[in-house]
């Protein structure tokens, strides 16, 4: 089968290290191109995909409304002739309409604004949360759940626990309106007044527009002596260094799935989510990590001291074994490509009909 996928950018993001891992996997046995549509890439994420997947980089400037680069894009994959397009962005329906193809999408999050996913033979979402919006906001649309996923042997697995510090992570953009760090942050003060100030750390991996506020906040609420804002870091580097940490914490606002979680559950990391409806799904509303009432730093910071007080408790490590064989039989990428691929072919042989 020769599958193209399209996305506007190629930045560090959980749906753009998504669609990589999803076009390197099914490159194993079937022709894949990815088609870029704008200049912003992250160069790091560009070099993760496959030599055997063909890239096609449109160049276009952002919000460019220059027709010479959707005359481009539409050349691209002409000459590549693709059983399927699969794009990652609703709006490139504007252009795939009148192109022969079947076009299929999936929405990747939650709290977006959707207006034409009909114009798409098939609709797909990460998560149950997802395909409720999406239902939500264009009501009688059918969207198929294929939930994201990661290849588990390239994480680091922990494989001691209960030390002191105790090391914290958060990976994701720095956007607290959505991300939830100021959340966290918060949650934190009363911890380190309970455990003492540096045996409680927490590093922020990622890049984004609140990076300024969230470093005046740490410093604001007496923390800036326990953390680190370490930027954007390679997707192999987390892989190698989730082990080191002791703790997980997703504070999110709104969020369609979380591969961070899963990402952690692969490295026998425990996790923090707030409840809300993606993220619990990840860790069955409980059973497989802990949550915590979204927007409430008092019930955050109440989760972080347990799970730290848990770790120190035997059969700690058991409990993290079994949320990761659980996440690993849910969550693989070769799964999720497989699971893509059988799709396509089902909308194929139904456009045929």
């Amino acid at each position: 089968m020769r599958v193209a996928h399209v996305i506007w950018s190629l930045k560090a993001g959980g749906s753009e290290t998504m669609l990589v891992d999803i076009a390197n996997e099914q490159a194993r046995s079937n022709d894949v191109a990815v088609l870029i549509g704008n200049i912003d890439i992250d160069e790091g994420v560009l070099q993760s995909l496959s030599d055997r997947v063909a890239v096609e980089l449109i160049g276009r400037p952002p919000a460019s409304r220059n027709p010479w680069y959707i005359v481009k894009a539409i050349r691209a994959l002409l000459s590549f002739k693709p059983d399927i397009v699969h794009a990652h962005q609703e709006s490139f329906i504007k252009f795939l309409r009148p192109l022969s193809f079947h076009k299929v999408i999936t929405v990747h999050d939650t709290n977006q604004r959707l207006k034409d996913v009909q114009g798409y033979d098939a609709v797909f979402s990460i998560s149950e949360a997802v395909r409720h919006d999406i239902l939500a906001k264009q009501t009688g649309v059918h969207s198929t759940v294929i939930p994201n996923g990661i290849c588990f042997s390239a994480v680091k697995a922990k494989t001691s626990y209960g030390q002191l510090p105790f090391r914290i992570v958060q990976v994701g953009r720095l956007d607290h309106r959505i991300k939830g760090q100021d959340i966290l942050l918060r949650a934190l003060q009363p911890v380190s007044q309970l455990f003492g100030g540096q045996n409680v750390l927490i590093d922020f991996i990622g890049e984004g527009p609140s990076r300024a506020y969230l470093v005046a906040l740490a410093k604001e609420l007496g923390l800036a002596g326990q953390c680190r804002f370490l930027g954007g870091q390679s997707r192999k580097t987390i892989y190698e260094q989730l082990h080191a940490y002791d703790l997980l914490v997703q504070p999110s606002r709104y969020e369609g799935f979380g591969l961070t979680v899963v990402e952690a559950m692969a490295a026998r990391v425990p996790v923090l989510v707030s409840n809300i409806q993606g993220p619990m799904e990840i860790i069955e509303n409980g059973k497989h990590g802990y949550c915590f009432i979204a927007e409430d730093h008092l019930d955050c910071s109440k989760q972080i001291s347990r799970i730290l007080e848990d770790s120190q408790t035997e059969g700690f490590a058991e409990a993290l074994c079994t949320h990761y064989q659980y996440a690993r039989s849910r969550f693989d990428i070769a799964d999720t490509a497989r699971l893509y691929l059988e799709a396509y072919k089902r909308v194929a042989a139904r456009c045929l009909e």
